[in-house]
């Protein structure tokens, strides 16, 4: 039987939708430009990034040449109306699609357009004058062929250092917009230009500006995220970069801009070498910015960075976490040096590997140090009920995912309570299941992370 939450959950989240907006926003709070080096290195890169952490990406950059050319350190993408970047990378459309694939952090990939000594915007400017942005100009037919080959990109990033001219940005954002691209702005100085950017492309496209990201390093060292808050868009997030100063200095300035309301998320500039560690900064960040955040009442697990229950302490529900999963919740891999279990009839199963795989070490007591051979080698774990100490009522149930996670299997569940939580750990829809044999469409959900409850099984749907 398939049952279709759809009719169920319009009412509620038509009445929560404001609510819902914010979680999605929440959890997009770490991101990371990125440059040729995915290329040129991947996969390995590919893997970085998708045990990293950080929760969008940037990809820099597309350069736009004076015909309409969508160009890349010197190669060719997009010309013409036609994707040809697969004849010099042929792996590109793969590894994009991959940076999303689960397991994951990233939730959202973007296009970066601009930086210092970088002409696009001059040509945007000559193109929307002469031909403008309409179906038929080269600028629609280049973007549309991009999209059509990496729709996994979701916005273009603003990146203008040079040209500011508001009326051709305006009306190229618009129509990058009707492609399905939203657009991040990514100032450092010419308050002006960019508060009229953003007032004429929400004038026209409510909401299309989702993401304003100051840069606070280089040119924009002494900014500070407050003073660019524009209409139409309240999210802001401050940017750092790996080479400014110490990690834990530039974490400590994202800490101080998130309490006092200054910024909402952060990023960092730039990946373009394995000189630095991209998930120690991105579970950093996700711990500052309280990218995933448990109640108090759901915590079966704290997990702290040093000895006798000391550093860092991130409280954990049931459920599986693997080295992406642990990073969104703020804990960098083999950073786990004591745990306590904070309920009663859990065990801990903690793994070395990202994926929850291969040799594993079961903690069921309160732990002020850690083995020798896990102490900071921890990089996923599992948290399930204890069977030697607890009873599941519905031990022969079982949870399986259908592929892209757009539905559940419930086998032996008849009459159990089914629910569903977000993120935040509020529940957003629960039902008695109804056959042995029930497939339940998670379809009608928007995009995020859910913890599925059937009974005392437990299951975790990032879709």
């Amino acid at each position: 039987m398939l049952k279709s939450l759809k009719s169920k959950l319009l009412f509620l989240f038509i009445t929560t939708l404001l609510g819902t907006g914010d979680l999605l926003a929440q959890q997009v709070v770490s991101g990371i430009y990125v440059g040729g080096h995915i290329r040129r290195n991947r996969p390995n890169t590919i893997s970085t990034l998708r045990n990293s952490g950080f929760t969008y990406v940037i990809l820099f950059n597309v350069h736009v040449e004076s015909d309409g050319t969508l160009t890349t350190d010197g190669e060719t993408i997009v010309k013409n109306g036609e994707y040809v970047f697969a004849k010099t990378q042929p792996h590109y459309q793969e590894d994009v699609a991959n940076l999303k694939t689960a397991p994951t952090s990233i939730q959202r990939v973007e296009i970066c357009i601009g930086g210092w000594g970088n002409t696009s915007y001059d040509n945007i400017k000559k193109l929307v004058n002469s031909n403008g942005t309409g179906s038929n100009s080269i600028l629609y037919k280049n973007f549309k062929a991009l999209k059509d080959a990496l729709p996994e990109v979701e916005a273009v990033n603003n990146d203008d250092e040079h040209c500011y001219d508001a009326e051709s940005a305006s009306k190229f954002h618009i129509m990058m917009h009707r492609l399905g691209y939203k657009t991040t702005l990514a100032p450092y100085t010419n308050k002006s230009f960019w508060t009229s950017l953003c007032s004429k492309i929400h004038s026209n496209r409510p909401w299309a500006v989702d993401r304003i990201m100051v840069q606070c390093y280089d040119g924009g060292a002494y900014n500070n995220p407050t003073d660019w808050n524009f209409n139409g868009c309240t999210t802001r997030h401050a940017g750092r970069t790996n080479y400014q100063t110490d990690m834990n200095t530039s974490i400590a300035q994202m800490e101080t801009w998130y309490k006092s309301n200054a910024a909402t998320g952060g990023f960092v500039w730039v990946y373009n070498d394995e000189t630095w560690n991209l998930n120690q900064w991105a579970s950093a960040m996700n711990r500052t910015f309280h990218c995933m955040t448990v109640p108090q009442e759901d915590v079966v697990i704290n997990c702290y960075s040093e000895y006798n229950y000391k550093g860092y302490c991130v409280g954990l529900p049931e459920g599986e976490f693997t080295q992406a999963d642990l990073a969104l919740y703020g804990i960098a891999a083999n950073d786990i040096s004591s745990v306590e279990i904070a309920k009663e009839g859990y065990k801990i199963r903690m793994f070395r590997s990202v994926d929850c795989t291969g040799g594993s070490y079961i903690c069921s007591r309160n732990t002020a140090r850690m083995t020798s051979a896990y102490n900071n080698a921890i990089r996923s774990i599992t948290i399930m009920p204890d069977e030697e100490t607890s009873v599941s009522s519905i031990a022969s149930t079982e949870i399986s995912l259908h592929p892209e996670n757009e539905a559940i299997n419930i086998q032996h569940g008849r009459g159990e309570l089914f629910s569903i939580y977000n993120a935040s750990g509020h529940m957003i829809y629960s039902a008695k299941v109804e056959q042995n044999d029930e497939t339940i469409s998670l379809s009608s959900l928007p995009h995020g992370i859910y913890i599925i409850h059937v009974g005392n099984k437990t299951a975790k749907v990032k879709r």
